[in-house]
């Protein structure tokens, strides 16, 4: 870890023995303060938040030094524009303390970004067993901003169970600031094939015809009218 990551490592929110570390990942540009707050309201007591603020540092990276750097056993995953709900971390470690095999723990998303549960792991709401998320080899920084987490996730699968658990539910505001990026799509399904065409393929004509859509970039520039135009950044 270089000196520069080192004095970009904040600790906002301590714990002496922590069993959830909570990682952001942020660049100064960004504001994660607001998220910072929502941790602070949490109703759990043994947790941290660590905020990875570096902008010479790519998201992977990033959230790759938060789990070097954890003191929990849990590691749960967010962004600096979510908000999540104050019993978020809590019911984290209530999912880990009702099974002991759990490695990868995922759940709905809410807001500007929607997710039921489809096994393509967003990591604005994750949470991994920090030890086999390390022996996994953490975030693959060839899928830097696009896919890194459903990557990471299908590689978790195999090391443990997944579990989708509505009650660790997240609140995302605003659209996500990222967008297809097809090199890292193409590389997904070269990496995995058969988990690709079982959670990414449509199994619908109207599912294929949007997704087809969706690749050819109509919805990004559909919502990039709507919402007006953003700039990629971490989280």
């Amino acid at each position: 870890m270089t000196a520069r990551a080192a004095s970009a490592f904040l600790r906002p929110i301590g714990h002496p023995d922590p069993a959830v570390s909570v990682v952001v990942p942020t660049i100064p540009e960004n504001d994660h303060d607001a998220v910072v707050a929502a941790l602070e309201r949490q109703t759990a007591a043994d947790y941290d938040v660590l905020v990875v603020n570096d902008p010479d540092l790519g998201v992977c990276e990033a959230r790759n030094l938060g789990l070097e750097r954890a003191d929990g056993e849990i590691v749960a995953f967010t962004d600096d524009d979510c908000r999540p709900p104050v019993g978020w971390v809590e019911a984290i470690r209530r999912a880990f303390d009702e099974r002991d095999d759990l490695v990868l723990l995922e759940g709905p998303v809410d807001g500007g970004m929607t997710y039921e549960g489809r096994r393509k792991y967003p990591t604005c709401n994750l949470a991994v067993d920090r030890r086999t998320a390390i022996d996994a080899g953490g975030f693959d920084e060839r899928f830097e901003y696009w896919r890194e987490d459903t990557e990471f996730g299908w590689r978790m699968e195999e090391y443990g169970t997944a579990v989708y658990d509505e009650r660790v539910r997240m609140v995302h505001p605003d659209r996500p600031r990222s967008s297809i990026v097809r090199e890292n799509e193409r590389l997904l399904r070269r990496r995995h094939p058969e988990k690709y065409e079982a959670v990414v393929v449509p199994d619908t004509l109207a599912g294929r015809v949007n997704d087809w859509l969706w690749r050819k970039g109509v919805w990004d520039a559909v919502d990039a009218v709507r919402y007006g135009t953003g700039v990629r950044g971490r989280g």
